[in-house]
C-alpha cells in the first residue's frame, strides 16, 4: 500500500501453529520502521527490514524458565529469544533495535539493564527496551 505520505510493505513470517502471521515495514519521508510481529527467526523479515531506521521485535526470555520441553518447543518456533535479536538487527543493518512485546519466562519482571545487553548481543546500533506509550522520533 502507498499514498502520498508512507509506503506499506509486509511479508509473510513463521509463527508456530499460527498462520498467516506478517511483518510490516513503513518507509516515508522522514524514515523507515519495522514491526516484526510475532515471529520466529525469518529471513524475510530481514530482508524487509534491510536498512531501515527502527526495527520493533518481539522477544522472550528464556534463562531460567521451567518449561516442559512441549512448551519450550512451541515457545521456540513463534518467538525469538532476547539473545538472539541483535544478530538479525545487525543482519538487516538497522540502526535502533526496539523490544516490544516481551516476556521473561524465568523471572517475573523485566530486568532493563540486563534485557539491554542481551538484546545487543551482535548488534552495533542502539538498542531499547520499549515501554508502554514511549515515543520514538525518526529523523
Amino acid at each position: 500500500m502507498a499514498d502520498d505520505h508512507v509506503q506499506v510493505t509486509a511479508v509473510l513470517v513463521p509463527h508456530g501453529p499460527v498462520f498467516p502471521s506478517f511483518a510490516f515495514r513503513f518507509d516515508t519521508d522522514h524514515g523507515s520502521i519495522t514491526f516484526s510481529g510475532d515471529t520466529t527467526r525469518s529471513n524475510n523479515l530481514i530482508r524487509l527490514a534491510r536498512g531501515t531506521d527502527i526495527l520493533v521485535h518481539e522477544a522472550i526470555g528464556l534463562e531460567g524458565s521451567n518449561l516442559p520441553p512441549d512448551d519450550l518447543k512451541h515457545m521456540l518456533q513463534s518467538h525469538v529469544n532476547v539473545t538472539d535479536v541483535g544478530t538479525i538487527a545487525e543482519c538487516a543493518n538497522v540502526s535502533t533495535l526496539v523490544l516490544s512485546h516481551i516476556t521473561d519466562l524465568g523471572h517475573e519482571q523485566i530486568d532493563v539493564e540486563r534485557w539491554t545487553k542481551l538484546a545487543a548481543t551482535g548488534f552495533h546500533g542502539t538498542t531499547i527496551i520499549g515501554t508502554d506509550l514511549q515515543r520514538l522520533t525518526l529523523a
